[in-house]
């Protein structure tokens, strides 16, 4: 269980976990915390492992995984599920009854408006396109691992760690399911908070997809994913025509004073020659 700065909910989700029948020792890895997670967890019954900074999900979760030994499976939970860690037994079934070689939680729907879906998307999609897999939640943090498939791969820094490891795993030729668990959550809102931190999971998410298959597709992926997302008056944009963006370029500010300009330069001779006033008549012969 990785932990940063969750001495208010560690306790309580370490606690459920020990009730879990197969469940033979929690560890508890707190990432750098400035309060008193460490301090909790043990006093909850879990094993702890304290780093002096915060290093990142993915490392904390490689340090517990160093550090268990060699069990048949791993389970790997969020420190703010709470007393809902009880139901991971129903996430680690089908990996030990060998159904699955991961299973990966498909929580409930949040308790309030969270992200906006870019992230994820982009997950699903890059999933979708390198593996065929089609995952609800590509980026859930609660999973049930067999224990020698996750001691196989290199896991992803920080957040990449779970996108890395659905991609390592299908690489390996693992069989991989979802699970609908009702886990509680506490998804990072809309405020200035929670779009900071889902950038950095973005960032991170991006940094793990590169190293895996490459700069240029992932970018083909990211455009792919957000053009998914974007909405025209409620349809998807599937496609743009160029009418279209010539009639949108057309209404631009600067289009319009082009046009002005070009009606003013082509009236300008007339406008001129209206401001020398009458041409003088040449005195004739006659007069």
């Amino acid at each position: 269980m990785p932990a940063y700065n969750r001495a208010d909910t560690v306790g309580a989700t370490v606690t459920a976990l020990r009730t879990v029948h197969d469940v033979l020792d929690v560890i508890v890895v707190d990432d750098g915390s400035a309060d008193h997670t460490a301090a909790a967890a043990a006093a909850a019954g879990a094993r702890v492992v304290e780093f002096a900074r915060n290093r990142g999900k993915g490392a904390a979760v490689a340090a517990g995984v160093v550090a268990s030994g060699a069990p048949e499976a791993y389970l790997l939970i969020d420190a703010d599920v709470g007393d809902s860690a009880s139901l991971a037994g129903e996430l680690l079934e089908p990996v030990a009854q060998g159904q699955a070689d991961m299973a990966v939680a498909v929580l409930g729907p949040p308790s309030r408006p969270s992200g906006f879906g870019f992230v994820k998307a982009f997950a699903a999609h890059v999933v979708r396109a390198q593996t065929g897999l089609t995952l609800a939640e590509p980026l859930s943090g609660q999973r049930a691992v067999r224990g020698s498939l996750l001691r196989s791969v290199e896991l992803a820094g920080r957040f990449g760690l779970e996108i890395g490891l659905t991609l390592d795993a299908a690489a390996r030729g693992a069989t991989i399911s979802e699970i609908e668990v009702a886990f509680s959550h506490m998804p990072s809102g809309r405020d200035v908070r929670g779009i900071s931190h889902r950038a950095r999971i973005g960032r991170d998410v991006y940094r793990a997809v590169v190293s895996r298959i490459g700069g240029p597709r992932t970018l083909v992926h990211m455009v792919a994913s957000l053009g998914s997302r974007v909405r025209v008056r409620g349809r998807r944009l599937r496609a743009v025509r160029l009418p279209s963006l010539r009639h949108a370029a057309s209404r631009l500010p600067l289009a319009r004073w082009r046009r002005r300009a070009s009606r003013l330069s082509a009236g300008l001779p007339k406008r001129l020659r209206s401001l020398r006033g009458p041409r003088r008549r040449q005195p004739s012969d006659e007069s």
